[in-house]
Formats: C-alpha cells, structure tokens, sequence
C-alpha cells in the first residue's frame, strides 16, 4: 500500500496519510530536512518525506530529519554525532527533534528522539514503528513510503499527546535555547528490498460478511486485530479483493486502525437499496466512515475501492470527503 493520499481510505484507517501542499517557509542558510547519502530516495519520495515533516513541523513544533548512510560501523554513535553536528530540533522552537538514520549497507534503521520528546515517543513505540511500519516497506524497496508510513503514526502520537496536554505542558517548561541533545531511541533490521511478506493470520480471524453492514464492520476490524491482512477476505467486495492484492499493509497500520476505531462514537447505519455507509455522529474526524455493498447472497461487503476514490486524509488523521464525484451509489449519505 502506498503511502499518501489514498492509504487510510484504502483500508479505512490504516494510514492516516494524505500528503498536504507546500511547505515551511526556510530561510537559504536553514537545516535541510533530509540528507539521502546513500541515495535511497527518488525525487518524488523525497518530496513526500519533505511535505510529511514539514507538516510535523508546522502542527507539532517538531523537527524531523532524515539521514540515509551507505554503512556505519556503529549507529547510535553515528545518531548522536549527527543529531548534535546537525542541531536536530533547531528548527523547533521547543527543542523537539527527532533524528531517522538508514543504514542501506547494515539494513537498520535507527530513530534518535530528543530529550523534549521521550515522554511522547518512548524507546517501545520508536522500536515499533520501526519493526511494524518502516520495516515491510523497506522490505519492498519503498524506503520513502516507509518514512512517510512512520511519521503518519508519530504524528497520531503527537496527536494525542496534544489532547492529553503533555505536549503543551512540556512546551511552556522548555527554555528558548532550542534543542539540547539525544535522549533516548531504537534502532531495528530493516533489510532494504529484500520482499514484503503480507501478514496472514493462520487461524480463523473473522473477516466474513455478514447479514448487517455493522455485523460487517465488526468482522473486519476482528480480521485486523488477529493482524491479517489477506487479500481475499470475504468481507471484501470482489473489486476491493483486487484491489487489495497490490497494495501493502503493514502490522502497524492494522494494530493502529484498531486502536483509532476504538475510540469511536457509537456507531450509525443509513442504507438506500443495496448499499449502505456506516458513519460515527459527533465523531471530530477521525473515525472515517465505511462504504458496503450488498451482494446476491444477501451479505453486506466492504467497498474499500469507492472509499479509495473519495476519501483522504490530512496529516492530522482527519478525514474529508474530497473527490464527491467518486461517491456514486453513497452520495445519498453525504448529502448534508
């Protein structure tokens, strides 16, 4: 799965990923936000990582850099060098700098957080994203989708950081001296282009239609929290299997979908012939809505590829209907 504007809508929260326009204004002389020694990263792919962190930056006061090495010996040496040569977090005016350095020679990746951020991002979050997240797109040779599928889920931690008011807490504590050093950080294996392994669940996980459209979403969110990822699901419609065949979905996205829906508002059901769209009044954005269709043998199936088409999603996880266009059928839904 890529990354980007059509991730999260691809499997309905996976990845709260659309790529937002623009960037931080810079003077010439500023800290650049990525530094691809090893050139692992496209032009376009850079682009991305670039929209990604400098909404990071913009949102969240955090500043996010990227460093790719052809090898190093060791990493967390290299992590903190680099983070104090570079003055990760200058760019912050609270000091929150966060420092990913891919090693293409070594396959690791190493993510160095600020002494401002461990609260937040702590040393069994870093590792997951890591191992759960970057990793299997690093397996396919996506390493910027991989970045940007990382940040998607620091910036849902930083999120709810936010809500809970830590990160305002910390930011009226911090002096106006910038950064000040590495704090804490994991780093993993991620052997870059060696082939994505699709998480499957070896035993029964759920994931069948049902008779009711919220029956239907009930199993699928079972399906992702057994982690599977199959394909050919049969809560799927038969376009959405095909669909899902091509894209990549990581343990991460899964077990970040489950949490997010959680969360949710209770549930509402509005159907018109045979489909139906399953939405979460009072909801502030988040907990996107889900489009089925009703097959011939009466069971309600998730229509992922029509959500694809007309939902996206800012670097806030907030999603939008933004192609109305591509609604057709669940038009009747969004009317208001």
């Amino acid at each position: 799965m890529r990354p980007g504007s059509e991730a999260r809508a691809v499997i309905a929260g996976l990845a709260a990923a659309a790529l937002l326009s623009g960037s931080c204004a810079k003077s010439p002389d500023a800290p650049r936000l990525i530094d691809d020694e090893a050139g692992l990263l496209s032009k376009t792919a850079e682009a991305s990582v670039t929209t990604w962190h400098s909404a990071l930056l913009r949102q969240y006061d955090i500043d996010y850099r990227v460093l790719t090495v052809p090898g190093s010996d060791d990493l967390s040496a290299l992590a903190v060098r680099h983070f104090e040569d570079a003055r990760v977090g200058s760019l912050s005016s609270t000091g929150r700098g966060l420092l990913l350095i891919a090693d293409a020679g070594g396959e690791r990746v190493r993510l160095e957080v600020a002494r401002e951020l461990e609260h937040v991002f702590v040393d069994s979050f870093v590792a997951f994203i890591e191992r759960e997240q970057m990793a299997p797109f690093f397996a396919a040779g996506r390493v910027g989708d991989g970045i940007v599928a990382a940040s998607e889920l620091i910036a849902g931690r930083a999120e709810e950081a936010v809500a809970a008011s830590t990160l305002i807490q910390r930011a009226t504590m911090a002096t106006s001296a910038g950064a000040t050093s590495a704090g804490g950080g994991a780093e993993s294996r991620a052997g870059i282009g060696e082939g994505y392994e699709r998480p499957v669940a070896t035993t029964a996980t759920g994931g069948a239609a049902a008779s009711s459209p919220l029956d239907t979403v009930s199993g699928y969110l079972a399906a992702m929290a057994a982690r599977d990822s199959s394909p050919d699901l049969d809560v799927y419609t038969p376009a959405t299997r095909e669909m899902m065949t091509a894209h990549l979905v990581t343990r991460g996205q899964m077990a970040n979908l489950v949490r997010a829906y959680q969360a949710c508002p209770q549930p509402r059901v509005r159907e018109q012939g045979d489909f139906a769209v399953v939405d979460y009044p009072g909801d502030s954005g988040r907990c996107s809505p889900w489009f089925l269709e009703r097959g011939a043998d009466g069971r309600w199936r998730l229509d992922l590829l029509t959500m694809q088409r007309a939902v996206r999603f800012d670097t806030q996880n907030r999603w939008r209907i933004a192609a109305p266009d591509a609604l057709g059928e669940y038009r009747f839904a969004f009317e208001d």
